[in-house]
């Protein structure tokens, strides 16, 4: 195993985390909404997600992890014109949106970089 693997998969682990925890501070009627357009855009839930990851550090799934990561990538690639075209945010908070989204979408990327990964 590549030894930064653990840390790709724990900043991808990170960066899930931090957009969980943003969800579940949006108002009541439009999480269920929000978490729905996460799992249909990444093929998975948040927990299908930990499981997946759980399972790249034991070097299972790998093919399907690659998958998953250019689909999650895809969905924080998309995510500023989301916020731009639903949430109403000021300028201040749309830039906020595109460097956490930049952010998410390269450690994404970084781990499917990895070798392991493909």
């Amino acid at each position: 195993m590549d030894a930064a693997l653990p840390h790709l998969i724990a900043a991808v682990e990170t960066e899930l985390a931090e957009t969980e925890r943003e969800f579940a501070q949006m108002p009541f009627f439009v999480r269920p909404m929000v978490k729905r357009g996460f799992s249909r855009r990444t093929g998975r839930d948040f927990a299908a997600w930990r499981t997946l990851l759980t399972d790249a550090r034991r070097g299972e799934r790998t093919r399907e992890l690659a998958e998953a990561l250019a689909m999650l990538a895809e969905h924080y690639r998309g995510a500023p014109e989301r916020a731009r075209r639903g949430m109403g945010a000021t300028a201040e908070q749309l830039v906020l949106v595109e460097q956490r989204a930049r952010t998410r979408c390269d450690a994404a990327l970084a781990l499917r970089a990895a070798p392991v990964a493909r």
